[in-house]
């Protein structure tokens, strides 16, 4: 699996689909980065896929804000979580001992 896999099912989603192509492919590069590190994986199983475009998600959504973990525009309240509990738990199943 590369990032082009991971970037082709995050541009079917409605929310990103008008996104630059090599921009969703960086930040989809980077999320296999932030997965490998996280499971202490040399390579992004071809089953994470889904964990992969969750990840990747969250980091387009969080464009613009890192450093932040929540802003207020307009009345309207956004907060975020770099690596929300629940993906966690789902690249829990894919983690090897640090050796």
């Amino acid at each position: 699996m590369d990032a082009a896999d991971i970037s082709a099912q995050v541009l079917l989603r409605p929310t990103y689909s008008a996104l630059s192509t090599e921009w969703v492919d960086a930040v989809c590069a980077e999320a296999m980065g932030v997965f490998c590190d996280y499971t202490h994986r040399a390579e992004v199983p071809d089953s994470a896929l889904s964990v992969l475009v969750d990840l990747a998600c969250i980091r387009l959504s969080m464009a613009g804000a890192e450093g932040s973990s929540s802003a207020s525009e307009g009345g309207m309240s956004r907060t975020w979580d770099a690596l929300p509990q629940s993906l966690r738990d789902r690249m829990d199943a894919y983690r090897r001992p640090f050796l």
